[in-house]
Parts: structure tokens; sequence; C-alpha cells
């Protein structure tokens, strides 16, 4: 039992250690405030601090976003969902050609350094994938954004 308990605190001590959930007040004034200038009206905001980054999420209109900051408050990415009739036209094809066998949940555009990505989670039976593609429908080098 004592076992038990020890992997537990193990575990859980790793999961806190990864990312930590901050209440608005505990975010810096400059990441508070480039929040607030890209995103006007947005009340309620979750906020995360992973390492040295701080993650930003929250909805406009009914629609999620989520924003990554450094300390001085520059955007370094940032993503909202969207729906498959939101998909470039390249992308949709991409989709539909290469992953007919799978369920298309949580899509979402990423937008990072001026370029726009699509991220797409695949679910099928045999198992699940995350895909980021570039707006010409091919694979982006870019790494899913959980």
């Amino acid at each position: 039992m004592k076992k038990l308990v020890l992997v537990l605190v193990a575990a859980a001590g790793a999961s806190w250690g990864c990312s930590q959930r901050l209440a608005s007040v505990q975010a810096p004034s400059l990441v508070q405030n480039a929040v607030q200038v890209k995103y006007p009206g947005v009340k309620t905001i979750d906020w995360e601090k992973q390492g040295d980054l701080y993650e930003a999420e929250f909805e406009v209109g009914m629609v999620e976003h989520t924003a990554l900051l450094d300390a001085t408050g520059h955007i370094l990415m940032q993503k909202q969902d969207i729906g498959v009739a939101e998909l470039p036209q390249p992308v949709a094809l991409a989709l539909q050609r290469d992953y007919q066998a799978y369920q298309k949940e949580d899509l979402e555009k990423v937008e990072k350094a001026g370029q726009v990505y699509y991220q797409v989670e695949l679910e099928n039976p045999n198992g699940d994938l995350q895909k980021v593609f570039a707006a010409d429908g091919s694979s982006a080098s870019l790494a899913y954004w959980d």
C-alpha cells in the first residue's frame, strides 16, 4: 500500500512539473496585456505556464483560442478551433485522399511566424493520429500543438 501511495505522489509531482495552472493575476502584466491587445474584450483567460512560456486559453465569441507567449508578451503561436468547411481545399482533399478511414476531430488553425497551418486529430479503431498540414495540403514540419 505504501508503494502505491508513493507511486501516486511521484506521478502527481511529475505532472505538476510539466505545466502549472496560473490565476490571471500570476501571469506577468506584459503577457496579460499582449493578449488583451490582440483579443480585446476577452474576459476570462485560463493561464498555464510551461517552462518560460505562458499559454492562454480563452473564447472569442463561441470559438476557443489559445495563444503561446514568452515572458515579454510576444505571441509565439496562436490557434483557434475551426470547422471542416473552414479548411483550405488542398488540406480537405489531402485528408479525404489519405485519411478516409479516419474520423476528423479537433480541427484547428495555427499561426506561427506569419505562416498558417492546420492541425487535426484523426481517429479510428486501429489507432489515432495527429497531423499538421500547410495551407497547400502538404504535410508540415511543425509539431502538433496539443
